[in-house]
């Protein structure tokens, strides 16, 4: 059942208790009201049993007495309540029978009351548990909206309500470097963390490029019981020019390789283009962390060999992948490469020397197995492919 129809049900349920509520409201007043007021005559009315005239002389001040009295609190036509008030009357005095069936009718409304009551609260968290009212009154679907960046199209989707389609929504604006902008998520605020942290893992594995592109920055979120408004300031280590000047200069390098290459062999060009041209440097003049502090400034620390690493690769056409792990206890980055259909690690930063030796290439981490690196590598396995048993 879907929340369409939890939603009408708490609408049509909602509506009956409400009616109900309001009748057995006056009825149960009506009641009290009378059987308090007849209580102290009960012994002359069963006396004058046969006295029609005298029973009137009776009823008729305590009939009076609780129209008066319940008339400010039921805020009802006084013809109408009269009228209730002679119907319950009389089923009172008429006889124990009937007196009991007036009691039993008048708990019964209340009975029923909150049955309905539960039928509309149950239905109500079935909503809420369901779905959203997004699908009467919520946020409509809008057209969705594309942004490239180095041959990459990314997709701002229509309407978001996944995780990856969450993650889709965020590699849209980081790919545009898009400093301030908000996201509607059509979902629980109660699951809003935990769909965020899979929309960043979504992130990572399917567009690394862009997911490094951040350094951070602030997050807000407001729950509005179907949807949540996800408001997003980020500070980037680059801007939207120096990303098209890494676009053309990964253009060039790879134009200038030369033609007929097999894969190893534009796997060799790749390691020691970037070692050749970089020098390990944490205080560099752009962000170490970039492309473009490698590519246009010639130097950097392990993220951006492998970033760069990773876009010449993939330019030229080979299957690459970016790794995350440590290097003899500190944090550390570098590259799995496809070859022949089997991975291999590359690590261009360990091959570079250090201090710089301008001409010196290593290749003691180039396409070497799981095995290999293991000895002064460590990564989260499960999350990359295994590597052939030998090195290449």
């Amino acid at each position: 059942m879907n929340v369409i129809m939890y939603t009408l049900i708490v609408l049509l349920s909602g509506g009956i208790t409400i009616l109900l509520f309001r009748q057995g409201r006056e009825l149960r007043i009506v009641h009290r009201a009378l059987k308090r007021e007849l209580r102290p005559i009960r012994i002359e009315l069963k006396t004058y049993e046969h006295n029609p005239a005298k029973q009137f002389e009776l009823l008729d001040p305590v009939y009076r007495k609780v129209v008066f009295q319940v008339h400010p609190k039921l805020k009802m036509k006084r013809t109408q309540l009269e009228q209730i008030v002679s119907n319950e009357l009389n089923r009172l005095i008429k006889s124990k029978r009937s007196a009991l069936w007036s009691s039993i009718v008048v708990t019964g409304r209340g009975v029923l009351t909150m049955t309905m009551l539960g039928v509309s609260f149950v239905s109500g968290y079935m909503v809420y548990m369901e779905g959203d009212m997004t699908e009467l009154f919520g946020p409509k679907q809008v057209e969705s909206q594309t942004a490239t960046i180095l041959g990459d199209t990314f997709e701002l989707p229509g309407q978001i309500a996944s995780p990856e389609e969450l993650g889709m929504a965020l590699a849209y604006h980081m790919s545009q470097f898009d400093e301030s902008f908000s996201i509607r998520y059509i979902g629980k605020s109660r699951d809003f963390e935990q769909t965020m942290d899979e929309a960043w893992d979504w992130l990572e594995a399917n567009h690394i490029y862009v997911f490094r592109l951040s350094r951070g920055g602030e997050t807000e979120y407001r729950d509005h019981g179907g949807y949540v408004d996800l408001d997003m300031q980020l500070a980037y280590d680059m801007n939207v020019e120096e990303a098209k000047q890494i676009e053309a200069k990964v253009d060039q390098v790879v134009t200038e390789m030369p033609s007929g290459l097999n894969d190893y062999e534009k796997v060799k060009y790749v390691n020691d283009y970037v070692v050749l041209n970089t020098a390990y440097n944490l205080d560099s003049v752009a962000s170490p962390f970039t492309p473009y502090s490698i590519l246009f400034n010639g130097e950097g620390v392990c993220e951006g060999y492998a970033l760069t690493t990773l876009l010449l690769l993939e330019a030229a056409g080979v299957e690459a992948r970016y790794i995350s792990g440590e290097a003899r206890t500190e944090l550390h980055a570098w590259n799995l490469v496809k070859l022949d259909g089997a991975w291999y690690h590359l690590d261009t930063t360990w091959n570079d020397p250090v201090p710089n030796r301008p001409g010196k290439v290593g290749y003691d981490y180039f396409l070497v197995s799981d095995e290999t690196l293991q000895k002064d590598h460590t990564w989260e396995a499960g999350n990359y492919p295994v590597t052939g048993r030998t090195d290449f």
